[in-house]
């Protein structure tokens, strides 16, 4: 129990802990103002470049479009990741380093497929499965590893060179494990416990990783995974015996973090492509 009741502290003590937590309105009031800038900057750009040529004024993605685009990404980037055997630990880095990335820059600066590659090739590095980068170009059919390298510096700078992820896996299966020294029917456990990375997958598709600490969504990730099956009451009966005193307020927080959930739509390939044509067009020149 020593262990259980030390994890938090470990996690307060990491920068993720202490840089990247926001709450939502943060996040879109972040979001829109790097969006007004990078407006403000393509403007200038254009202007100097065209220099009154009498080319009308640009349709300019807004920051809910940027985030749709990068959701449609972080998509992708799940999708190469399991296509190419890299671990969830890899992808779910990735995944998160993307956000961070975009949160403080933006798509008409960076593409997010550009972007993509070198956060999966920082993350092998971060998460201790490191591959040279030219079997990274294999892996990916790349025909050429010079942007991914070019944007290695960028990228990190974006991260503020605060590599280590705490994701939800890693708290799971610390759950996973303690579930079973208690009254738990351990079929059921294990046969949730399957669903487990399906569900953490899906939170990832979400600004919940910015919002909630790794073990409250590794908790919500249980109670998604066994909705089916009825194993869900058996989570919530853990969190009652587990967490004591802090028990309702750990219930309480599972439960936004469910409903939040039920708040986002994927992004579908037709929006995505709408996007980027759009993209195109007001990309900085």
């Amino acid at each position: 129990t020593d262990l259980q009741d030390k994890k938090p502290h470990i996690f307060e003590e990491s920068s993720q802990y202490k840089h990247w937590r926001f709450s939502p309105e943060q996040l879109w009031d972040i979001r829109n103002k790097s969006t007004n800038e990078a407006i403000s900057r393509v403007k200038k750009n254009v202007q100097e470049e065209q220099a009154n040529d009498g080319t009308p004024d640009k349709d300019y993605l807004s920051a809910k479009e940027e985030l749709a685009l990068c959701r449609f990404f972080e998509m992708q980037c799940q999708v190469m990741s399991k296509h190419c055997k890299l671990t969830d630990m890899v992808m779910a880095t990735a995944v998160i380093y993307m956000k961070r990335f975009f949160l403080y820059n933006t798509v008409m600066d960076y593409h997010p497929k550009d972007i993509l590659l070198t956060c999966l090739f920082l993350a092998t590095k971060s998460e201790s499965e490191r591959i040279s980068i030219d079997d990274f170009g294999k892996t990916f059919h790349l025909k050429s590893t010079k942007t991914v390298l070019n944007l290695e510096y960028t990228v990190s700078q974006g991260l503020k060179f605060q590599y280590y992820i705490h994701h939800p896996y890693r708290p799971a299966y610390g759950f996973f494990l303690d579930m079973q020294t208690g009254p738990t029917d351990v079929k059921l456990l294990k046969e949730t416990y399957k669903k487990v990375d399906k569900a953490i997958a899906e939170i990832l598709l979400s600004d919940l990783p910015l919002i909630y600490q790794p073990a409250q969504l590794a908790l919500a990730a249980f109670m998604m995974a066994g909705k089916d099956n009825g194993f869900d009451q058996q989570v919530k009966r853990y969190i009652t015996d587990r967490f004591g005193q802090d028990a309702p307020t750990l219930l309480s927080i599972v439960e936004r973090i469910l409903g939040f959930l039920k708040t986002v739509t994927p992004v579908t390939q037709e929006e995505a492509k709408e996007i980027d044509r759009k993209l195109k067009l007001c990309m900085n020149p």
